[in-house]
């Protein structure tokens, strides 16, 4: 019997060795020797993407493939279109990456996924990866296009640096873009897109109900896109907000996502110096609203800024999932401890 027991021991260790082994070489970084082009379909699955990628040699395995999409919850992410791998080394993540951008659709056009929360250089430099236009061209003409058309539009030379007057309204969504389309091209049908969401959903009703201006709704609805993880936090981030500007002596908004639109690189951890920066962005200096948006915010962000969650809130801390604690009082806020939940 416990000769029996040490070979089952035995055979599960090597089944597991073999396992390991299996999994490394798998999910290892492929490498293309040259540019190659993939067509993935309309309406494809995730498996059916596997396997024509696999086909194609752009990954090892196409169960792998499949796992590590679906685990990472971006199966349903995987966009249809031509994609050109050019020759080089591509992890799994990589290839997923590429894929929910968005490729080259078969008509021609380029499928662009804009993320909510970029600011409008992260968003040239997304464009400009793609091969649609410069950087420079796009700051270029946020800075001293002619946006009279567009009465939210800061008159030029009258934004605030690190801001550009395009701040807040170059919406995010997923685009078809005419590879020959100028960047000014591209930059006003993302303005458009912004127009015909605040339209759509009423959004400019709410407003004026609210006596509030599109500058003043959208800067709100871009510190809660910066703060705000998951979507059932975000009317209550803005109740927090507005919670603090209404008191009677109003605090300060003291949002982290400010000062870090200031520094332009993420920090991972800010310091006291960074919080006791000399700009009229940071929070935590200033009084009030900042002078303009900090990223562009999406639709859920807009609506959480015009409809907040009615509360006595006015402290918030992120939890380890993601999402956020709130607290009334300072000492409640104080007696979070990391790992919370």
């Amino acid at each position: 019997m416990k000769k029996a027991l040490i070979i089952i021991v035995a055979i599960l260790a090597v089944l597991t060795l073999a396992v390991i082994i299996v999994v490394n070489v798998v999910s290892a970084d492929m490498t293309i020797e040259s540019d190659t082009e993939v067509i993935i379909e309309e309406g494809s699955g995730t498996a059916a993407i596997a396997q024509t990628l696999q086909e194609a040699g752009v990954i090892k395995n196409s169960t792998y493939f499949r796992i590590f999409a679906q685990s990472n919850g971006i199966d349903s992410s995987l966009k249809a279109g031509r994609y050109t791998f050019p020759a080089g080394e591509y992890s799994v993540r990589d290839v997923c990456e590429m894929l929910i951008l968005g490729g080259v659709s078969t008509d021609g056009e380029l499928t662009v996924t804009i993320p909510e929360g970029l600011t409008v250089r992260e968003t040239a430099e997304l464009l400009a990866e793609k091969g649609l236009g410069t950087v420079d061209n796009y700051l270029t003409y946020a800075a001293e296009g002619d946006f009279s058309e567009y009465d939210f539009i800061p008159a030029q030379g009258t934004e605030q640096a690190p801001a550009t007057r395009l701040e807040g309204f170059l919406f995010p969504d997923t685009y078809q873009i005419d590879p020959t389309w100028t960047e000014e091209d591209i930059f006003d049908m993302l303005l458009d897109q912004f127009v015909t969401v605040w339209e759509s959903n009423g959004f400019d009703e709410q407003a004026d109900e609210q006596g509030k201006s599109v500058y003043e709704v959208i800067t709100m609805a871009s510190i809660v896109e910066k703060e705000a993880k998951v979507d059932e936090d975000r009317p209550i981030i803005a109740g927090v907000f507005y919670n603090r500007l209404n008191l009677s002596t109003p605090m300060n908004l003291e949002s982290c996502a400010t000062i870090q639109f200031i520094l332009g690189e993420p920090k991972e951890v800010l310091t006291y110096s960074d919080l006791n920066i000399d700009n009229p962005y940071n929070t935590y200096q200033n009084p009030g609203l900042p002078p303009g948006p900090i990223a562009c915010p999406g639709k859920a962000s807009i609506d959480a800024a015009l409809n907040p969650t009615e509360s006595d809130y006015l402290y918030f801390r992120a939890k380890t999932d993601g999402s956020h604690r709130f607290s009334e009082t300072f000492d409640e806020h104080n007696e979070y401890h990391e790992g919370d939940q």
